[in-house]
């Protein structure tokens, strides 16, 4: 059995969240700050907006505080924000490819609200549960009536799960957007036999731009099964690794997706981020500069010199690969991809802080057109959160 979980932890690794990637052509467009989630962060109050410094990176070092500066309108997009996050884990079928997928979707819940039920994210195996991890959210409380949100895809890395990111897509929710991430059957935790593959995961590299795409329709529709009303211009996609690349793939092909921030994306096996360079859409590039997976330099930094501004780029100094998700918390997960989760390097929380703040000031800047979040995007507000270095190009 150890051979075994070796050799496919081996071929996991090697294919690390790339695919191979088939051309195809684009579609026609159709108040006062909350206590830090993340204790172990020191924040930093934003500087007034300014460009002098757009495109260039910033080492890591302490910035000094300044008692004087106005704080920007927008809600502190690092903390958590007015919202509770609700939770829903929903079954879509595709008829048309006989595929069945389990989604889960988060939204923003009333503070006041009290139904709904503790959440637990439960990924249940053959001889057991693979993973159990309790969280903050309201498991199907009722979603705060707010009239149409902001949709954020989210897709899930090689031999990842659906909630495997959950401290970001929980936090989006408490910003009022709702979230949609669908497992991706054949390359999910529970698929273990089917990891070791290549052909398996060339499958996947089909199978999962087609699955965001029919979830999106399903959400925009209002047939989720979720009674959270979405806007059809406000469209966002990400995900992690693998689910990176799907991300930038799927706004490749759908001009809805008006922006993406994928994290740690990975570009494998002929799959080229060559791509990006068509997107003309805000894109915003997370990379650690441990990660032996999906190396910074060629797998966030390539695409970002590609793209077109607007475009940021995030280099975690000490990050790993695993880092960007919540699997440090599943012991299965290591057994793909040992890459990361080393509190010796960096503890995955302070990644996590500076990837949810980031996100969520680069959506409300891009995708609701808020220029009240400019001020966090700034490369002295950003670099100044530490253990990081940051490219900007507005």
């Amino acid at each position: 059995m150890k051979r075994l979980r070796l050799a496919v932890a081996a071929a996991a690794l090697a294919w690390a969240c790339g695919g191979t990637l088939a051309e195809s052509s684009e579609r026609e467009p159709a108040p006062a700050r909350p206590a830090a989630s993340d204790a172990s962060v020191t924040w930093l109050p934003p500087p007034k907006a300014s460009t002098k410094d757009a495109g260039t990176a910033l080492p890591e070092g302490p910035f000094a505080r300044d008692a004087g500066q106005p704080a920007p309108a927008a809600i502190d997009p690092g903390a958590a924000g007015p919202y509770l996050a609700g939770v829903r884990t929903v079954t879509l079928t595709d008829a048309s490819r006989s595929r069945k997928l389990a989604v889960d979707v988060w939204y923003p819940v009333d503070r006041g609200n009290t139904d709904g039920k503790a959440n637990e994210y439960r990924l249940d195996g053959l001889f057991g549960p693979i993973a159990s991890i309790k969280s903050s959210a309201r498991r199907d409380a009722t979603a705060a009536s707010l009239g149409a949100r902001g949709l954020v895809l989210f897709s899930h890395g090689y031999g990842g799960i659906r909630f495997q990111s959950y401290f970001l897509t929980e936090h989006l929710a408490s910003h009022g957007y709702a979230v949609a991430a669908p497992d991706h059957p054949g390359n999910t935790l529970a698929d273990f036999g089917q990891l070791g593959s290549d052909a398996a995961a060339a499958q996947s590299a089909v199978d999962r731009p087609l699955d965001m795409l029919f979830v999106l329709g399903h959400m925009l529709a209002g047939s989720a099964g979720v009674a959270v009303s979405v806007d059809p211009a406000r469209i966002a996609a990400t995900g992690h690794s693998f689910g990176g690349w799907t991300a930038l793939e799927v706004a490749r092909r759908d001009a809805r997706i008006k922006v993406a921030f994928p994290m740690a994306p990975g570009f494998k096996k002929g799959a080229s981020p060559s791509f990006v360079a068509t997107l003309a859409r805000p894109l915003l590039f997370f990379g650690g500069s441990k990660d032996s997976t999906t190396p910074f330099e060629t797998d966030q930094r390539a695409p970002y010199e590609l793209a077109q501004p607007p475009k940021a780029l995030v280099k975690v100094l000490g990050a790993g690969h695993l880092d960007f998700s919540n699997l440090c918390e599943v012991p299965a997960a290591s057994l793909l991809v040992d890459d990361g989760c080393d509190p010796q390097s960096i503890d995955p929380k302070e990644v996590h802080a500076r990837a949810r703040t980031l996100s969520v000031a680069f959506l409300g800047r891009y995708l609701d057109g808020a220029q009240s979040y400019e001020p966090y995007l700034e490369p002295t507000y950003a670099a100044g959160l530490g253990k990081l270095e940051y490219w900007r190009a507005p």
